[in-house]
Parts: C-alpha cells; structure tokens; sequence
C-alpha cells in the first residue's frame, strides 16, 4: 500500500512539474513578442519623432495636414524614390539650385538641347580632340603661320597688326602702332593714304601683301558695324581676320 502511494506521490509531482515547466515556456514566449512588439512601437515611435522636428511641426496631425497639402501622399513614395535615386537630398538642393540659376526648367530644357546639338556637331567633326585641333590651328591661322603671334604655355596664338571698324560703305584704321607702319611700309604707304578707304579701294591696296610678305600672314582685328559682309570680304583677301560686332 505504501509503495503505491509513494508512485502516485511520484507521478503527482512530475506532473506538477511538467505544468510548470510548460506554464514558463509559455510565459518566456510571451514575453519575448511583448518585448518585440515594443520594440516596434519605440522604433516606430522614433521614426515619428525625426519626422516631426524635421518637418517642424508638433504632432501627427499636423504633419499629416502639411503632407497633405504637398499632394497626395500615394505620389510621395516616388518623389522620395527620385531623391534617393538623384543623389540624396542634399544633391537635389543642388540641382534644384542649378534649374535656378538658369531661370526654369524650360530654360535649362532649351540649353540642354543646345548642348546635345553641340555634342552632335563634335561627333561628327572626330571628337572633342579633333575639334581642339582645329580650333588651334584657326588661332594659330591656317594655311601660312601668323606674322604676329603671343606664345603661351606653348599654344601660339595670332595677334593683329592693328584693329580697323568697317561700316556699310568704308574700312577705317583705329589708330597707328609701328608694327602697322612696318607692314605699310613693304607696300610703300602711309598711314594717312590708307586711314580710311572704300572696300574696291582697300583689296587693291593690300592685295600684294601676300606675295611681299609669301612666309606669314597678317591678322587684322576687325570691328563691324554693318550687317553686310562687304568689309570682312575685302579683308579677307590679304589678311586673317578677328571678327567682332561693335556694341550699340
């Protein structure tokens, strides 16, 4: 009888044990999901917060009201998108600084458009470098070398004799230097006889300078104050020419 007793006491108490055991298990397992659960509610918490003091706004409501107001917010997950896909925010503000400067994106569309034609010219022409080439080559004066030029950093660029305005019927000199009565000089002229002549007038007069002067070429700085191409055309018969518009 004793004995029987002793194995109901054994099994009552295994029992008991086995209900404990499963009561903490059951109580570890909760308390883990609480504690994950809040820790989802401080970092969502957390979350709200930095969007309120970046928004500068006190509360949720707020914030909402003022999203709200920038358009739908289905529409905002892909602005943030673009942000993030330009750069950060920190490079948007850039860009947004650039559209600007430019006066709009409808104006930064019309230089982007110059820009793609300019690309295309350059791609067709050989490249960036080819372009160079060419550019340094019209500086320098195709053909025969400048007969007087400024060398920096090893680029030789051309340097007019003198600078003369043209009008709609007449080529004028601005003004004398010894350089120019050095080269009126192998034509045997003065700077009086040649201050100002007719377009006929001023290609007969310097037509044999390329035969007296076969090793170089001269470069006259040329002011125009026409829209007509007579002067530079009548230039351009001895001289390199520096093209510019006079200002109004």
């Amino acid at each position: 009888m004793k004995r029987n007793n002793d194995v109901y006491f054994i099994t009552l108490i295994d029992l008991l044990v086995q209900i404990i055991f499963l009561a903490l298990l059951l109580y570890v397992v909760g308390k883990a999901g609480e504690d994950k659960q809040l820790a989802a509610q401080r970092s969502a918490t957390e979350k709200v917060e930095r969007a309120l003091k970046a928004s500068g706004v006190s509360n949720i409501t707020e914030l909402t009201d003022e999203l709200t107001k920038l358009g739908p917010i289905k529409e905002m997950k892909g602005t943030a998108d673009f942000i993030s896909r330009a750069g950060g925010a920190a490079m948007a503000d850039r860009l947004v600084g650039i559209v600007t400067q430019v006066g709009g994106v409808e104006r930064l569309e019309g230089k982007l458009d110059e820009a793609a034609k300019v690309q295309a010219l350059v791609d067709r022409a050989g490249g960036g470098e080819k372009v160079e080439q060419i550019i340094k080559k019209f500086e320098e004066g195709s053909g025969k070398p400048p007969c007087l030029f400024t060398i920096d950093r090893e680029k030789k660029s051309a340097r007019a004799v003198a600078t003369v305005s043209a009008n709609d019927e007449s080529i004028s000199f601005e003004g004398s230097n010894p350089e120019l009565e050095t080269m009126l000089a192998l034509l045997g002229r003065s700077y009086s006889s040649v201050q100002t002549l007719s377009f006929s007038d001023f290609k007969s007069t310097f037509s044999a300078l390329p035969q007296l002067k076969p090793e170089c070429r001269y470069t006259l700085r040329l002011i125009e104050k026409t829209n007509l191409v007579h002067a530079r055309d009548a230039a351009r018969f001895a001289f390199y020419l520096h093209i510019s518009k006079a200002r109004e």
